[in-house]
C-alpha cells in the first residue's frame, strides 16, 4: 500500500506547473475597475486545468479564477 500511495503522490505532484507573473506599475487599477491579464502558456489548455492565484504584497494568496481542461470557467 505504501508504494502505491507514494507513486500516486509523485504523479500528482509532477502535474503541477507554476508561473509567476509580476504586474507592472502601469497596469495598476482602482478597486472595481476591470483588468485584463494576458498569459502565454507552453502547454495545451485543453489538456490541463488552469487556476489563477494572486498574491498582493504583504497579504495572503487569493484564488481568483479557474479554467478547466474543456475551456469552461
Amino acid at each position: 500500500m505504501f508504494s502505491v500511495s507514494l507513486m500516486m503522490l509523485l504523479v500528482a505532484v509532477s502535474c503541477v506547473h507554476c508561473e509567476e507573473l509580476t504586474q507592472p506599475p502601469s497596469m495598476t487599477v482602482q478597486p472595481g475597475q476591470p483588468l485584463t491579464i494576458s498569459c502565454k502558456v507552453s502547454y495545451s489548455v485543453t489538456g490541463y486545468s488552469t487556476n489563477w492565484i494572486r498574491h498582493p504584497a504583504g497579504k495572503a494568496m487569493e484564488w481568483i479564477g479557474y479554467i478547466n481542461s474543456g475551456g469552461s470557467q
